[in-house]
């Protein structure tokens, strides 16, 4: 699929209502580069874009948790899945079993990612996305594709919610009035490097929150967003280590196949086309066949009453007998390398005052001169002359000769001249 459709569920939707769903929508190539606009709707508009595209669909992290547990190092991932729900029981205000555990990579530093949402929330989610037929390829939480900051951390404000991620991948989201305490709870005083993305509509309306949280954090980037944060998210996607939500009895297992009834129509007809073709050339072939044929004997009557006696041939032997003549009779009258520069020189000289030819060899395809000038000036506008009609010319020397100067040149013909 050279095309993605790159899905973002606002925060603020009400999942059971599938189609009405608020949504934003944008499509990108193989590299997570923007192919068009970011759009906004219902859900239903953006699933009118799935088909034949892979679906990436991005969904608040405000009803998750991102844990980094040490677990116990398993091959079986299966053993793995099993008990993580029991390792982090105690961390949980919920019942486990309502709960989904999306389960990432083993970190470096033991760790090992978790991800855990209710089975609420994944049931519907993936039920409005089926109900309209945009089946995902993968499920991420939003702040997940957020790029990460080397040594730093990663700011992202967006509809009142404040989010951050740290170098090691994990994410942490407050949504919480007013939004400077939640800045407060997330990022303490720092001299870290940190970069914040905010939507320009929304920049304005927390402008005084943001001078606060500089007076805390003096290397504070913050980066404007035109067209909302979509776009800096499906950038990262394609080569992204997030965690996949769409795991376990959530792997999707087979996309509908579509409708291939109209292709198969358009498939025999293209079969019908070529196979006509076919048979036109076919009949082309055989007449081209009896032509040729028939100038063969053509060619073998003229050999032998050209060349009476002569022992027979086949039509391809007497063709090219007689193209290797005709070539032969073509190159009897051709102007020699030493006819066609003594053509030059001649008119060269003829169109230059006061200057005499007084020797004139010809020896190894070249001529070597010898000629009597008024100045060197003369000399040079010779060798240019013919030097540029295609004869290689060359100023060997120059003497001064009483009132004229005596100057040697070689002319030697291009190659193919």
């Amino acid at each position: 699929m050279s095309e993605t459709l790159v899905i973002r569920l606002l925060p603020s939707v009400n999942p059971t209502e599938h189609s009405e769903i608020t949504t934003q929508w944008l499509l990108a190539d193989t590299n997570g580069a923007r192919l068009g606009t970011v759009l906004q709707g219902r859900l239903a508009e953006a699933a009118g874009l799935a088909e034949g595209r892979k679906v990436i669909v991005l969904v608040p992290s405000t009803q998750a948790l991102y844990l980094t547990p040490v677990l116990p190092t398993l091959k079986s991932a299966t053993k793995l899945n099993q008990i993580v729900p029991y390792a982090l029981e105690d961390q949980l205000a919920s019942d486990v079993d309502t709960l989904h555990f999306a389960i990432g990579k083993h970190s470096k530093l033991s760790s090992t990612p978790v991800i855990v949402i209710s089975r609420t929330a994944m049931h519907d989610w993936l039920a409005a996305l089926t109900a309209v037929n945009a089946i995902p390829d993968a499920l991420y939480l939003d702040t997940t594709l957020l790029p990460c900051t080397q040594d730093g951390l990663t700011l992202w404000i967006d509809q009142g919610r404040a989010s951050i991620k740290k170098p090691d991948g994990s994410v942490h989201t407050l949504d919480m009035e007013p939004l400077s305490d939640a800045l407060q709870l997330l990022i303490p005083a720092t001299e870290k490097t940190v970069n914040g993305y905010i939507a320009e509509p929304e920049y304005h309306a927390v402008q005084h929150e943001i001078d606060l949280l500089r007076s805390r954090v003096p290397n504070l980037v913050l980066k404007v967003l035109p067209d909302d944060a979509l776009p800096l998210l499906a950038t990262q996607a394609p080569q992204t280590e997030a965690i996949n939500l769409l795991q376990g009895e959530y792997i999707q297992r087979k996309k509908n196949k579509p409708n291939t009834g109209s292709w198969r129509i358009a498939a025999t007809l293209l079969m019908g086309v070529i196979g006509l073709h076919l048979l036109t050339k076919g009949i082309e072939l055989l007449q081209l066949g009896k032509q040729e044929a028939a100038l063969d004997q053509q060619i073998e009557l003229v050999y032998n009453r050209t060349l009476p006696g002569a022992a027979p041939v086949k039509p391809l032997q007497a063709r090219q007998a007689f193209e290797t003549r005709w070539q032969e009779l073509q190159e009897i009258g051709k102007p020699t390398h030493l006819m066609a520069s003594l053509d030059v020189l001649s008119r060269v000289i003829s169109n230059t005052k006061d200057v005499q030819v007084e020797q004139l060899k010809y020896q190894n395809n070249s001529i070597h001169l010898i000629l009597l000038a008024p100045n060197s000036d003369s000399l040079e506008i010779i060798r240019s002359q013919i030097q540029s009609q295609g004869v290689t010319t060359e100023l060997v020397d120059s003497d001064q000769k009483g009132e004229k100067v005596e100057g040697r040149l070689s002319l030697t013909p291009k190659t193919g001249a």
